[in-house]
Parts: structure tokens; sequence; C-alpha cells
């Protein structure tokens, strides 16, 4: 009891060392699992841990990266031990590493039992005087479970508010690896990421939230607090509120507009700048034009008939192949993905048609580039930057650039009240 005792208060004096940390949110969970978890595996096998003491250190894992803000207390739990490419954040499962270490040293001493007198004697001598049980249990139960989480997987999807996001990644025009990036990459900050967690689990504490799911008395209107016309729920705030359209959706869009174009007035030496500055910082020129490419941005395209939809956010044209590629951005919500590219290709086939004779062009191509407020990118987004000959790591900086701004979005509303008067908590 005394050793397991000190242990524990290692463990905690280790977590809340790395919290002090100024680290990325992977870099701290990578902290977790090689510096503070492995302080605990030496004493797998040797000191009696019951299922509620590692319980205990699991809660107690949650509870620090909650006082610290890199988790909410509401999230899927399943998504603490999913790797990142599975969208979750890489910590190692106390319990399943307790299991394993126990499995692996019992297997360890019974293969040597017949070839060490050393071995022979421990294995007669652990009459459960250790968690091994060596004397008592010769034969091996149970099997090694290093990469198995279809458990939590499913767990996590039978979940009715939390599986809804798992659901929406795994439909068949999703790029699942591509949208579970920003987590593989890592580099966002650890409130950043457990935030759009909580914003994808959808248990942010919205009007419809507190009224339909936790069921608060209080709360007998679940209006949006903005535009007063819809329920307030997550979805509503970070793609569909009215009164967010023209400022903080517009933005979003637009830097999402200045790094495709920067990229592609870099590529075709429309700007020569060899540090490229951060596209935050970027104001793209209404008109780029060298001796082979012309390249729009914002600009309406002037046609020999009025066209209702005659300025799409960027405009390509390659004077010496003759083709001319009509971009537009959007950011809408998961269930919007498919329905909003085909709006943009059905809004802009007349005026790629006016284009092609205009400008006496071979093609003219409609890309939508298109991926929802939550970080989903579809297959087709992939695609469509590749058809542009940008760098297939550029949705990286694409996806990075939209959950920054949704979480600022939802910050932005959540610290707004009914009133319309902003506050800081």
């Amino acid at each position: 009891t005394e050793i397991k005792d000190n242990v524990k208060n290692k463990f905690k004096n280790r977590l809340r060392r790395i919290f002090k940390c100024d680290l990325s949110a992977k870099n701290i969970f990578k902290a977790l699992n090689t510096w503070a978890i492995p302080l605990l595996t030496y004493s797998f096998g040797i000191i009696k841990w019951s299922n509620t003491d590692l319980i205990g250190l699991e809660r107690l894992i949650r509870s620090e990266l909650t006082k610290n803000k890199y988790h909410h207390p509401k999230s899927a739990i399943e998504r603490l031990s999913l790797p990142r490419n599975l969208g979750g954040r890489g910590c190692v499962n106390i319990s399943s590493l307790h299991e394993n270490q126990i499995l692996s040293l019992r297997q360890y001493f019974l293969n040597r039992r017949n070839a060490s007198v050393m071995h022979q004697l421990i294995i007669e001598a652990d009459n459960n005087y250790t968690p091994l049980n060596l004397k008592n249990n010769t034969e091996i139960t149970g099997t090694l479970n290093n990469n198995n989480f279809n458990n939590l997987l499913e767990s996590w999807g039978q979940k009715t508010l939390h599986g809804r996001h798992l659901s929406d990644v795994n439909q068949n025009f999703v790029d699942r690896s591509a949208s579970y990036k920003w987590l593989t990459v890592g580099d966002l900050h650890g409130e950043t990421e457990g935030f759009m967690l909580a914003i994808q689990d959808q248990v942010i504490k919205t009007k419809n939230y507190q009224k339909y799911i936790i069921k608060d008395p209080r709360m007998t209107d679940d209006s949006c607090r903005n535009c007063l016309a819809k329920p307030e729920t997550i979805s509503h705030i970070i793609s569909a509120c009215t009164s967010l359209a023209q400022n903080e959706y517009t933005h979003r869009h637009n830097d999402v507009a200045k790094i495709v174009h920067q990229s592609l007035a870099f590529n075709h030496s429309l700007i020569h700048t060899r540090n490229r500055i951060p596209y935050y910082k970027y104001t793209p020129e209404p008109v780029l034009e060298n001796q082979n490419f012309r390249l729009y941005y914002d600009k309406t395209i002037v046609t020999d008939r009025v066209i209702s939809h005659n300025r799409p956010d960027i405009v390509l044209h390659n004077k010496q192949l003759r083709t001319a590629y009509l971009i537009d951005i959007a950011v809408p919500n998961n269930h919007n993905i498919q329905s909003t590219i085909a709006e943009k290709i059905r809004k802009y086939t007349t005026l790629a048609r006016e284009i092609k004779n205009l400008w006496n062009c071979v093609s003219v191509e409609i890309i939508p580039l298109v991926l929802s407020a939550t970080g989903i990118i579809p297959k087709a987004l992939m695609n469509n930057l590749d058809r542009l000959g940008l760098s297939k790591h550029l949705h990286i900086k694409i996806q990075k650039s939209v959950i920054i701004n949704t979480c600022n979005i939802v910050r932005k509303f959540l610290n707004t009240d009914d009133s319309g008067t902003m506050f800081i908590v």
C-alpha cells in the first residue's frame, strides 16, 4: 500500500509538470505516454492494482486534462484512448496496458520454466503472492491486446449524440484519413483541440443542449440568442446562423480563399516572394497577370449577357493552354457537404459557358473547394486540389484554418448574452 501510494503521488506530480509545459496537443499526449504512464508500468505484475485503482488513475488523467481545458468533461471518453488517425487523441489506456503487462510477464515465466531452475522456483513460490499468480494459473488465459480498438469505436458510435460525428466521417464520399489529419499532425494548442472535439461531439452548452440533453428546467426557450429564428444547436452556430454570415463565416471563408489564392499565385509565378507570408496577413490582389496566366480574386466577370452568378471566389485563366478554372469555396455543416458541391456546380454552369465563348477557351472547369466547419474533408476536395496542381498537403493548412476559425466563432457566440452584449468569461 505504501509503494502504491508513492507511485500514485509521483504519477500525479508528473501529470502536473507536463501540463505546465507549453506543448502542442500531440506532444502533451506523447509526454503522457512516454514519461508519466511508464512510471505505472514498472509496478504492473508486481503490485496488485484493482480495477477500481486503474479506473481511478484514468479518471485522474481526465480530471487533469479537464482542469487545464484540454478535455471537455462531457466529450466521449473513448476518443482519449483511440489513435489519432481514428479520431482519438492517442492516450494509452491504463487498464489495457495493465492487462497486457501481466499477460506478457506470465507468458515469459511459463515459457522459461523448463529451461531455468530459477524461473521454476519462482513459479512454485508465487501462490497468489503477485498479480501473476503463477503457481495456480499454469495455463495462459487471455491474449495480448495491443491494437484492438474496434470495441472503442463501436462504443463511441453507439452513443446517440457523440456518435454523430463518427457516422459523418464514415460516409463513402468522405476522406477519413484527411479528415483526421489535424489530429495526426497535432500542432494545435491543447485547448483548441479539446474544444473542437467537444464541438464534434456536440456537447457545447447551447440552449438546445441545455433544454433537451441535460433537461435544465430553467431553459424554456431554445431559440438562437442572435438570430432568434432557429433552435440554438451547435450546428446552427458554426454554419447556419444568419447573424454570423456577414462577418464570422465570411472571415473563415476568406481565410481559406487566401490560402488557395496565395498557392496558385506562387505556383504560376504571379508572386515571387521566397518566404511567403502567413495567410492571415496575406492580402490578395484583385488581378494578377503575367504572360501565361491571369488570376482573379473576388472579381465580377463581365459577360455579354446578364448572369446572376458572375463572381466566383477565384478564377484562373491559362492563356497558353486556353483553359480556365472557376474556383468557389464553401464551409458548410457536415450534412450539407454534397448538396453544397452540387449547388456550386449548378450555380456557375452558365458563367462557365459564357467564359468559354468570351475568352475563346478550349475548356472551363468549375472547381468547388468544400469542407465542413468541423474539418471533415470530402474526397472531392482532394481531387480538386490535385486538378489545380496544388500540393497534396495544402488541405492540412486549409483544415487548420477552418478549425481555428470555427472554435473562435463558437467562443465568441457563447460569450454573447441574449441582449447581444459581449462579455468575457
